[in-house]
């Protein structure tokens, strides 16, 4: 598995993520319902051009593309971010996702010289909420009935990590990615 600065790849892969961004089992756990069209996706490519707030990935699993991940509303001042990713429906529950955030981490942690790392996860996605939990994210609060999905008022919930906390958890999570890396999946 690699990350690839998104814009770095070719243009076969940045339109493969808009088909995988829809995939429903992806659509789910996003803001957003829509199905995201060539334009609107053509549009957030094109914001990305030059941002210093936002670094974006694409996964790469065995020179495919598997996923993305992101640094959001960097904030270079207070040494913050917020964090998201997603993986193709056909790669979920076999461990990428452990693997994704444990390189994210290390990542944030250290190219990115953040100090403190924060997601947003819906309430109904309890599977990340205890993977982030796992690797040593903190419950920080719950935002009741933030967003709409599918006519519904739902709750997000706000998890954090810190740099120390990280370096302090970091041992125990690489020994669960090396049994992961072993069991099939490549960890550059």
């Amino acid at each position: 598995m690699q990350f690839v600065p998104l814009l770095d790849t070719p243009p076969a892969v940045q339109q493969a993520l808009r088909l995988l961004r829809n995939q429903p089992a992806v659509r789910q756990h996003m803001y957003s319902d829509h199905e995201i069209g060539e334009a609107e996706h053509a549009a957030w490519l094109a914001s990305l051009r030059g941002n210093p707030r936002q670094q974006v990935f694409a996964v790469m699993v065995e020179g495919a593309l598997g996923g993305l991940v992101s640094l959001n509303a960097i904030d270079p001042q207070h040494g913050r971010a917020d964090w998201a990713f997603y993986i193709d429906n056909a790669l979920q529950g076999k461990g990428l996702g452990s693997l994704i955030e444990f390189k994210l981490l290390d990542h944030a942690f250290g190219a990115a010289g953040l100090h403190k790392l924060n997601c947003e996860v819906l309430a109904s996605n309890t599977a990340v909420v205890r993977m982030h939990q796992k690797f040593g994210f903190q419950l920080e609060g719950v935002r009741r009935q933030n967003i709409v999905k599918e006519g519904l008022r739902v709750d997000v919930v706000l998890l954090g990590m810190t740099r120390d906390e990280w370096q302090a958890q970091r041992p125990k999570m690489a020994a669960v990615v090396g049994r992961l890396s072993r069991s099939g999946q490549e960890s550059d």
